[in-house]
């Protein structure tokens, strides 16, 4: 038997595949910026350098609303690790990621609509939304506007210096979004998380 939850409403839905749309054709971008003669999928190296460009200024736009959306909503709440998550959350979650999924036991969390990540999502989702998101953002703003920004630019130690924070912020978040998608795929089905961010319902298994 198992009972419908609904986890994700409509609006953290659309705002869900933007950013994963986003993110994936910035990463495309960004390989092709580093690597044009090996990878060509935008065309010209000038195009996937505006390309770039604008799909991060389009990420900023998400981030904003994404941000103004949990707070206003406090939904914020569902990223906040609680006393009992640091422990024993944290440590039985792990367990289960590393051991108890390979035999095939339940999940130690289950979600619901008032708690819906398990202590490791939270832990994931929040460093990486709250700071390292902005991080890689206002990094990248930083390299597209260095003229509006000298001053800083100049403190932080110069462009190279920007440069290099970005693209190792790009490649944590690059894999973060692999991690992720593995991830999704250790729900009680292979595709149960994915179906779940396209409807909005989950299904509680009873064990």
């Amino acid at each position: 038997m198992s009972q419908k939850l609904y986890l994700h409403p409509v609006t953290e839905r659309i705002w869900h595949w933007i950013h994963a749309v986003l993110i994936l054709l910035l990463i495309l971008s960004g390989i092709q910026i580093h690597w044009p003669d090996s990878f060509g999928i935008f065309g010209s190296f000038a195009n996937a350098i505006s390309l770039h460009n604008w799909f991060g200024l389009l990420l900023v736009a998400d981030f904003v609303l994404w941000l103004l959306y949990n707070l206003i909503s406090k939904r914020i709440s569902h990223y906040i690790l609680r006393k009992e998550d640091l422990y024993p959350g944290m440590i039985v979650q792990a367990k289960f990621y590393a051991y108890d999924i390979f035999k095939n036991r339940p999940h130690p969390y289950a979600p619901s609509e008032n708690n819906k990540f398990n202590p490791l999502q939270k832990m994931a989702y929040f460093q990486f939304m709250i700071f390292m998101m902005p991080l890689l953002l206002i990094s990248g703003i930083l390299y597209l506007y260095p003229s509006c920004f000298s001053s800083f630019v100049s403190f932080v130690g110069g462009l190279k210096v920007v440069a290099i924070f970005h693209y190792i912020m790009a490649v944590l978040f690059t894999a973060f979004f692999v991690a992720h998608i593995y991830l999704a795929t250790t729900g009680h089905t292979i595709f149960a998380d994915f179906i779940s961010m396209i409807t909005g319902y989950a299904e509680k298994e009873e064990h």
